[in-house]
């Protein structure tokens, strides 16, 4: 297990997390230590999943490496938090590692429960079922149009 510390922590690496570290670096000093936690390997602009099942977008568009949105000085630690200790101002991760912050930005955007509809996570995809909230699914709209 290891500890490290930053000035900032952004919790999650969609368009919420990345706009939030490019306008800090901006803006702010550039000693400012800033870090973005994320699993992900790839960054998908959600968006644009609507006009992907409308047929006017291809999917692949929607789709770039995370470490390549991630701006220059910003540190990606690709991990998942596991736990929040806002007493002690730190984050644990699924590594066992934890992060020290002084500012914590969480924005890890929301995973999809589709058990919660008895029978959806079985029809989607086919038969007409279709959803542009996934990258899984967002084709399979524009092929039932």
């Amino acid at each position: 297990m290891s500890n490290s510390n930053h000035d900032v922590v952004i919790v999650g690496g969609g368009t919420a997390g990345i706009t939030v570290a490019a306008s800090l670096r901006r803006r702010a000093p550039k000693s400012l230590d800033i870090a973005i936690i994320d699993p992900a390997e790839s960054h998908y602009y959600q968006p644009a999943w609507t006009l992907v099942g409308g047929g006017a977008y291809s999917l692949e568009r929607t789709r770039r490496s995370l470490a390549s949105l991630v701006p220059d000085g910003v540190r990606l630690i690709r991990d998942a938090v596991t736990a929040f200790r806002l007493d002690a101002n730190e984050v644990t991760l699924a590594s066992g590692d934890v992060v020290g912050y002084a500012q914590l930005v969480v924005c890890p955007g929301l995973i999809l429960d589709w058990e919660k509809v008895e029978g959806l996570p079985e029809a989607l995809g086919r038969d007409g079922v279709c959803s542009n909230y996934s990258a899984d699914y967002a084709e399979y709209t524009w092929a039932c149009i």
